[in-house]
């Protein structure tokens, strides 16, 4: 009835109670059809044979009618906006009848989809509530049972049953997979059921939610509350730390703890982060490892472990990727790897642990002679990078400047002496050439290295061989 009466009126338009009541008596014509459509075969004949039946019929329509509540819904208008209910704030949707129901209806869960007519949406908030309430209690999704708790909340305005949800979110705490569930244990425990409960007044309902608090952890005082509640998702955090196996868990674990305001166990997320790194394939996530690796988090072991495992394939990263990834790869050694040789110049007794991670790595079978020999090999490393075909192909005039910032005392003699010419005769802004290149390199010493693996085909033995090929092959 209402569909028809809005049909054709403005959008805005919304009915009211005594148009229904006009909907009744003076469109017969139209009843009937709506009685066809909607009512059973028998009850449509009955109501036109029986005066009696179609008497009740009319005056329980006008019962039901007189019994809404205000504002009616505009069905039209509800169906329209189904399709964008979700994109509008809470606080607009519950002003708004029309977009609450639409917001209803997308939301609700599929059970209770169609079950009540439209025109009592508003009169579903009780059962709605109950309907997640029940899912609550059996979930075994602690982003669900956030997810219940916040529906309840924001878009149905009414305040849950605490102790359902605390009950749940204890029982699967232990069970939490990953850094979401984590996140949706402490947004549901510190951050929505505290809050409740500070602004809840005194009541039946309070003191029964505070009764169970109590006998899960033994207080009920809310600041308590929120330090258990705090400390039991960050040691959930740790302990999935010091399982994973997944660098992007460590990630997430980072950001989590970044957004409560709190800093991770800085020694497990170093060694952690040492571990996972080393294993990683620079090739195909150097990338995602350089753009999120943030090596203040990191101790001294760990670094060298990471080091050797980035700059151990850094020319083949900067090959395979577009010429920002050489920036990237600048802003590691220069800020992290070299500060750490740098270092380790004082702790001899480190780095032998670095060699043999920088030759696990590259495959090598051989020693390295010492740090210096070590330091010039990764900066040779660096070289091979900045020189490559892709750089000469693409940025000549700035592979002289990207050479200049690399650190003097990791280039041998000869090199130094090479590059200082280079940039007296041509100028620090100079398009570097092949020939160029070359000359640099033939200016390295031969190294006395050996390949472990055929495919490993840039070490610094093999250097100008291989680019003189990629050279010939891009037609530089």
């Amino acid at each position: 009835m209402l569909a028809d009466l809005c049909r054709g009126r403005e959008a805005d338009s919304r009915p009211t109670k005594d148009e229904l009541l006009q909907y009744l008596t003076s469109r017969a014509g139209k009843l009937s059809l709506f009685f066809m459509r909607h009512l059973p075969a028998e009850q449509v004949i009955k109501s036109r044979k029986d005066p009696a039946f179609q008497k009740g019929l009319l005056s329980e329509l006008r019962r039901e009618i007189i019994e809404l509540k205000p504002p009616l819904l505009n069905p039209l208008r509800v169906d329209r906006l189904t399709g964008v209910a979700l994109e509008y704030p809470a606080g607009e949707v519950r002003k708004d009848p029309d977009l609450w129901a639409a917001r209803v209806m997308v939301e609700l869960p599929p059970e209770l989809r169609h079950k009540q007519p439209l025109v009592a949406m508003r009169l579903l908030l009780a059962e709605v509530k109950d309907s997640f309430e029940r899912v609550a209690a059996t979930t075994g999704s602690l982003p669900e049972l956030d997810r219940a708790y916040g529906f309840i909340e924001r878009e149905l305005n009414l305040t849950p049953r605490v102790e359902i949800f605390v009950r749940r979110a204890w029982d699967l705490a232990p069970k939490a997979a990953d850094a979401g569930a984590i996140t949706a244990l402490y947004r549901l425990l510190v951050m929505r059921i505290i809050a409740t409960l500070r602004e809840l007044p005194a009541s039946n309902e309070k003191d029964l939610a505070l009764g169970e608090l109590k006998k899960l952890t033994g207080t009920f005082d809310l600041d308590e509350l929120e330090s258990i509640f705090k400390k039991k998702a960050m040691t959930l955090a740790d302990e999935m730390m010091k399982e994973t196996g997944r660098y992007e868990d460590l990630l997430e674990l980072r950001f989590f703890f970044g957004q409560i305001g709190e800093r991770s166990n800085r020694k497990l997320l170093s060694q952690k982060t040492g571990e996972l790194v080393r294993k990683m394939d620079m090739r195909t996530r150097g990338h995602r490892l350089l753009t999120s690796l943030d090596t203040g988090e990191l101790d001294e072991d760990s670094l060298i472990k990471v080091v050797p495992t980035v700059m151990a394939k850094a020319e083949m990263f900067v090959m395979t990727g577009p010429p920002a990834f050489l920036d990237l790869l600048m802003d590691f050694y220069l800020k992290t790897a070299a500060p750490l040789l740098r270092e380790l110049k004082n702790k001899p007794e480190k780095v032998p642990r670095l060699i043999q991670n920088f030759k696990r790595q590259v495959g090598l079978l051989n020693v390295y002679h010492g740090l210096d020999h070590l330091a010039q090999t990764i900066q040779r490393k660096m070289v091979l990078a900045i020189c490559g075909p892709k750089m000469l192909a693409s940025a000549p005039e700035k592979i002289l400047r990207y050479l200049t910032r690399l650190p003097p005392e990791f280039y041998p003699d000869k090199v130094m002496q090479a590059l200082r010419a280079m940039i007296r005769e041509k100028g620090v802004n100079a398009r570097f050439t092949t020939g160029d290149a070359l000359k640099l390199l033939s200016f390295y010493p031969p190294a006395q290295e050996e390949e472990a693996e055929a495919e490993k085909a840039l070490d610094p033995r093999f250097a100008k061989e291989f680019f003189s090929l990629e050279y010939k092959k891009r037609g530089l």
